[in-house]
């Protein structure tokens, strides 16, 4: 069987001159020796080149009566990662009793108190090169007093007052001291409008996400919306969070969302955590001080891919590849062959040479030449891609874009989904998504699909050319009482129909589709919708 890769080929001369700018991002871990001083960790991130940290300083602890004092290493400690070569983002995000009982800062005093402090530190540590204002501000978890209680435009005007003191206080005592802002947990399009309102966007050197609910395939599409918000349309983009709970999967996870992040201009990359915290994210070193899995991708990235120009090299939808340089290549996708010729290497996501001569969805590949160049279409071959339309790859915020296309269907027809940014009422995710304009409750995004009593969210495939076709359906409802109704129809005519109530994978076909020809999925919910917010994936493929 031939092998192909001409789109990749052809990428790799005909992108846009902005997309050639991108680089891969600076690497970081987030240690806590702020909490739990441990040199023995110290002196392992040091050794294995980990020298950007993102850590804390306690207010309360440092400063009494004005005064301002180091009581333990857990509070001097980044006096010694100057002679290290080593650098730190400090984390200003605590509130001080003396001020509104320890609450986030919100009146005139505890703001220019917060700001003060927060200029402080990097004068004391030279180490700290970052200043980032909060933590996960959009949530409840880090927040508390009127900013907690505010709706989300109050709790945005109470943000920017703060980072727009400390950034003038920490400007004033230094200007080159970063200060970084938006502090946000996932992608939220209505937080970072709410704070484009309130003049926020102005008062940063780089805005902060964490996206720990955008799978890495979805990250270009949040961030060029997060991009058409005013005020952070040239904002450095900085991930000072993310990470994987399952040891197994860390390493890929690492290595897809380092991709995603360079080919959509994310300037660093903070992995959590560094050491073992307790929260069940993999760490990066162990607590036998030794790298994990996680940490050697995380050392294969430095040494290759950090600062080194990066292209999206993506041959199809159903194909994630980006080129670091000329001699790396990483890429996961739709299962297909992969075939190199003398001179590349295969590599696991850990850095480890792999046997393995086919993509995955789950763990890429990364293709090495160590100075040889990895040239796509003759050195590097892909078998040829059967995948027609996929639910998940080809998914759309407008909700017109190709292969399948969604829509909400009542008892009087159907209507199309409209755009939501996430975060912009309760009890709605916190990242962009589509929804009913007739019924708010019918949602969906790549990921999942919610259906209520009053309508079906459904999906439509117009056949561009006759074929025998497949398709794999993935669907798992969250708790549902009474199942979700699955329905595949061509041209009206239904193919199959199944109450699921337990997660199911299934293939239906092969059956022949002629050009111009409807398929619609369907998922309903019965008599109940309570607990029918269903993951799912359609994926329509040429019959083998």
């Amino acid at each position: 069987m031939k092998l192909v890769f001409p789109v990749l080929a052809a990428a790799l001369t005909a992108l846009p001159l902005w997309a050639q700018e991108n680089v891969g991002p600076r690497l970081g871990a987030a240690s806590s020796f702020g909490q739990t001083w441990d040199r023995r960790m110290l002196d392992a991130a040091d050794r294995f080149g980990i020298h950007d940290l993102r850590d804390e300083l306690y207010w309360k602890d440092i400063e009494t009566g004005g005064q301002i004092a180091y009581p333990t290493i857990r509070h001097s400690y980044p006096a010694l990662l100057a002679a290290r070569g080593m650098t730190m983002t400090v984390i200003m995000n605590n509130g001080h009793p003396a001020f509104q009982g320890g609450v986030t800062p919100y009146t005139a005093e505890g703001v220019e108190a917060f700001a003060r402090f927060s200029a402080r530190m990097p004068q004391d540590f030279p180490a700290i090169t970052s200043v980032e204002v909060g933590n996960e501000m959009n949530s409840d978890t880090f927040t508390s007093g009127p900013m907690r209680a505010a709706d989300l435009a109050g709790r945005a005007a109470i943000y920017a007052t703060l980072i727009e003191a400390t950034y003038k206080a920490v400007k004033a005592a230094d200007p080159q001291v970063r200060v970084l802002g938006g502090a946000a947990h996932s992608i939220p399009i209505a937080w970072f409008r709410a704070l484009s309102d309130a003049g926020a966007a102005e008062w940063m050197d780089a805005v902060v996400i964490h996206p720990y609910t955008t799978p890495p395939e979805q990250l270009p599409r949040q961030i060029a919306l997060l991009r058409q918000v005013p005020g952070f349309g040239a904002l450095p983009i900085e991930a000072t969070e993310f990470g994987d709970p399952i040891g197994a999967t860390a390493a890929a996870t690492l290595v897809k969302y380092y991709c995603a992040m360079a080919v959509s201009g994310v300037t660093r990359a903070v992995w959590y955590p560094l050491n073992s915290r307790g929260d069940g994210l993999e760490p990066l070193v162990g607590t036998d001080y030794a790298l994990t899995d996680v940490g050697a991708a995380f050392t294969m990235l430095l040494a290759r891919a950090e600062g080194v120009p990066v292209l999206d090299v993506s041959p199809d939808p159903f194909t994630y590849a980006c080129a670091f340089g000329s001699d790396m290549v990483v890429i996961w996708g739709a299962p297909r062959d992969v075939e190199v010729d003398a001179g590349l290497t295969l590599l696991g996501p850990d850095g480890r040479e792999t046997d393995r001569r086919t993509l995955s969805r789950d763990e890429p590949l990364i293709v090495s030449g160590d100075g040889v160049a990895v040239s796509p279409g003759e050195n590097l071959r892909l078998g040829p891609q059967t995948v027609i339309a996929d639910s998940y790859d080809q998914f759309d915020h407008d909700g017109a874009g190709d292969g399948f296309r969604p829509f909400a269907r009542f008892t009087d027809g159907d209507a199309p989904f409209a755009f939501r940014p996430g975060q912009e009422t309760g009890g709605v995710p916190w990242v962009p998504y589509l929804a009913s304009a007739r019924d708010g409750g019918i949602r969906m995004n790549a990921e999942f699909i919610v259906p209520t009593v009053a309508g079906a969210v459904g999906h439509r495939y117009v056949a561009e050319a006759d074929g025998a076709v497949v398709l794999d359906i993935s669907l798992a409802p969250d708790a549902t009482t009474d199942g979700v109704v699955l329905s595949v129809l061509v041209n009206d005519a239904e193919l199959a129909r199944q109450v699921v109530t337990g997660g199911i994978d299934t293939r239906i076909g092969p059956f022949d589709m002629a050009a111009d020809d409807e398929l619609e999925i369907l998922v309903a919910s019965g008599a109940s919708d309570a607990g029918d917010a269903s993951s799912y994936r359609f994926t329509l493929s040429r019959a083998p």
